[in-house]
């Protein structure tokens, strides 16, 4: 019965469900949504989400998810205990016995996870060269391509042929009250008012994501000149020393202009901040993805990722770039001081 394909209503007894949502925080953001769409269409089974480090402190305190089941991908320089790891990582997941396994990733071991699963139902992205590994049907049309759709719609897609129901593209971090309240003291401590100040994030997980400073600079500059808004700086694991460097080479030497250098912070704290202040700044990057989850402003700067695959067709989003040829999603952008100005008057105006 491996090649048996099975239509949504042969589909029954669903009372485990695994889910494949490797990558970085951005990446498990973005598949949030279909969490919340599998807990509607399957309220009673029990959710276990296959994430990568970084996911747990996504998932953490999401109330979608049964269980955030870690799996240790990490490359290893011999070739044999890299191999090793893999077999441990599938052989942990058939253990799980997964009535339905939905692979949001579809690269790397999840293949083999899927393929080995002995999960009855297997689900994963229409129109892919692998969609043999699974049997569930899920025929699609040609605009559910990735590069024709924000990824939101694209992870979407995936349990489209479950249910007619149209689903909701939001995604859902779950702020714990413990870090509402810290922040808030924080914030308390501060000499500013609290709708004054704003969130500047500096860092990306690739470089040719992050903006000059010397736009940044003009970016704070000009925000305060005109609105008197003040930068909350983020503090980024790993990318520290973009802060340091921001207000040691550039903002010091502005004495005009206020600051407020945030600490390193866990996730969950970053987020009470992101939702207790009116807008972020930000490059196309997982601190992005988190705003996304609030009902905050949020202005994304691309300088190489064309914004059609994060856009979430809201207002309260505005996106920077100078310029993308017709069918291109990735071309490297230099974005003009006039231009920043215009999404700055935007946003204000919008706000």
């Amino acid at each position: 019965m491996f090649f048996k394909k099975y239509n949504v209503n042969e589909i029954v007894n669903v009372n485990k469900i695994g889910i494949i949502m490797f990558g970085l925080m951005g990446d498990v953001i973005l598949r949030t949504p279909v969490l919340k769409a599998l807990k509607k269409l399957y309220p009673e089974a029990t959710i276990v989400a296959l994430v990568d480090p970084i996911g747990y402190a996504v998932l953490e305190y999401n109330s979608l998810v049964d269980e955030v089941l870690i799996l240790d991908r990490n490359k290893e320089k011999n070739k044999l205990k890299q191999n090793l790891k893999k077999i441990k990582a599938i052989f942990r997941v058939r253990k799980q016995k997964f009535d339905l396994i939905v692979n949001l990733y579809n690269a790397g071991v999840s293949r083999p996870m899927v393929l080995f699963s002995g999960a009855r139902y297997k689900l994963g992205f229409c129109k892919q060269k692998n969609k043999f590994l699974y049997n569930v049907k899920n025929e699609c049309k040609d605009n559910r391509l990735k590069e024709a759709q924000s990824l939101y719609n694209y992870m979407i897609s995936i349990v489209e042929p479950l249910s007619k129901k149209k689903y909701s593209l939001k995604p859902i971090f779950e702020v714990p009250q413990s870090a509402l309240e810290k922040m808030n003291s924080y914030l308390q401590t501060l000499n500013y008012a609290q709708d004054k100040i704003y969130i500047l994030n500096l860092g990306a997980s690739k470089e040719d994501k992050i903006l000059e400073f010397e736009k940044y600079l003009y970016i704070v500059q000009y925000i305060y000149e005109q609105y008197k808004f003040i930068p909350m700086i983020i503090s980024n694991p790993g990318q520290e020393y973009l802060q340091t460097r921001f207000i040691k080479e550039y903002l010091q030497k502005q004495k005009h202009i206020p600051y407020i250098k945030l600490p390193s912070l866990k996730l969950q704290d970053v987020a009470a901040l992101i939702q207790m202040t009116k807008f972020i700044i930000t490059p196309d990057t997982g601190l992005m993805h988190l705003a996304m989850c609030f009902d905050n402003y949020i202005m994304t700067i691309f300088t190489y990722t064309h914004p059609i695959f994060v856009d979430p067709n809201n207002n309260r989003f505005i996106s920077v770039y100078e310029h993308f040829n017709k069918d291109v999603y990735y071309q490297k952008q230099n974005i003009s001081k006039k231009n920043l100005q215009k999404a700055i008057i935007k946003l204000f105006s919008a706000e």
